[in-house]
């Protein structure tokens, strides 16, 4: 049995972590739930499909000007809720790393559904990224012929 000093530790280096994801980007914490799920020892499928997902969010984000869609509240809102979201499925899939045969048989299928429900959530930011990007393009849009009407009105005075 672990000592409480120990757990203390543990708990410690738990929640350092968890500070650490917080300062980490969207394209780092898909690289870090890939690589996560590479060594997950239980639901190993499931986890790897919950990579292939994330890794699909990684390759959309990595289309778009995130620094410049993070500056507006419309589309900076989903994407923090996208790192949320990604925060989530890291700390699911590296608590699949390892565990003992009592944790794994009480919290095995509350697992594989937790799994299952951040896949869905991922992909419903896969089919909001479309969205994010259009407003995007429609914000930049509206931006040139804005300037464009002011160097017109300036050259006719």
């Amino acid at each position: 049995m672990a000592s409480p000093s120990s757990s203390l530790w543990g708990a410690l280096g738990q929640a350092s972590t968890m500070a650490q994801l917080m300062g980490v980007d969207a394209l780092g914490l898909v690289s870090m739930v890939v690589q996560a799920a590479l060594v997950a020892r239980r639901h190993r499928d499931a986890c790897v499909r919950l990579a292939q997902h994330v890794e699909l969010v990684g390759g959309l984000l990595g289309e778009l000007e995130l620094a410049e869609l993070l500056r507006r509240e419309a589309t900076r809102r989903p994407l923090e809720q996208l790192g949320g979201a990604l925060r989530r499925c890291y700390a699911l899939v590296t608590a699949c790393q390892d565990c003992g045969y009592l944790r794994r048989l009480l919290l095995g299928a509350r697992m594989a559904e937790e799994l299952r429900a951040a896949q869905h959530e991922i992909d419903m930011f896969i089919r909001l990224i479309p969205l994010i990007a259009l407003v995007d393009n429609s914000t930049a849009d509206s931006r040139r012929v804005k300037v464009s009407k002011q160097y017109q009105n300036w050259g006719n005075h």
